[in-house]
């Protein structure tokens, strides 16, 4: 049980709460973006219940740029109502030059899976790709990841961390989201 405020970790694909699965066929089109959802990543009780959606955001600029997204909804507990209260940007496209090439994908293609597998070792944790986020040539390829990451500490909470390997480098950093 995660604690008040906290957030509890619970990576599905293609399954949502009722009343989120709703409010998400309805569409969401903001400020000249559209948003197609990937994957459920868990709930935080705070007033009421907040629900975070991994998603794909296209900003139709004319370019069509592509960020990814964490969407928090808020489930009133005593209502029918669900509202977006945040857009929480994890990864930016930056644009065709130097930007990262979104390919965000739960699908995670092998030569992706072969980087994550030989580079990742994390002492006291296991961590597990659940999505692909895309690629960024710096000096050699940056691969980045979502994964979850399960501390070997009893009691402990499941995290969430974007995971970006460069095997030219021979680097790893994860950067934790839903904090």
């Amino acid at each position: 049980m995660s604690k008040l405020g906290g957030w509890k970790i619970n990576f599905k694909v293609g399954s949502y709460p009722q009343k989120i699965a709703s409010k998400l066929s309805e569409g969401i089109k903001l400020c000249g973006c559209t948003y197609k959802d990937v994957a459920y990543l868990g709930s935080q009780e705070v007033v009421g219940t907040n629900h975070a959606i991994l998603a794909e955001q296209t900003v139709t600029n004319g370019e069509d740029t592509k960020n990814v997204v964490i969407l928090i909804f808020n489930e009133k507990q005593d209502s029918m109502d669900v509202s977006l209260v945040d857009i929480h940007r994890i990864v930016e496209s930056g644009g065709k030059l130097g930007g990262t090439q979104i390919n965000l994908t739960t699908e995670i293609p092998e030569d992706a899976q072969e980087v994550f597998d030989n580079r990742v070792t994390r002492l006291g944790a296991t961590v597990t790709p659940v999505a692909f986020i895309g690629t960024k040539v710096t000096s050699g390829t940056d691969y980045k990841f979502l994964a979850v990451i399960d501390p070997a500490i009893r009691d402990s909470e499941l995290e969430l961390a974007i995971v970006t390997i460069n095997p030219m480098r021979k680097s790893m950093d994860l950067e934790n989201v839903l904090e």
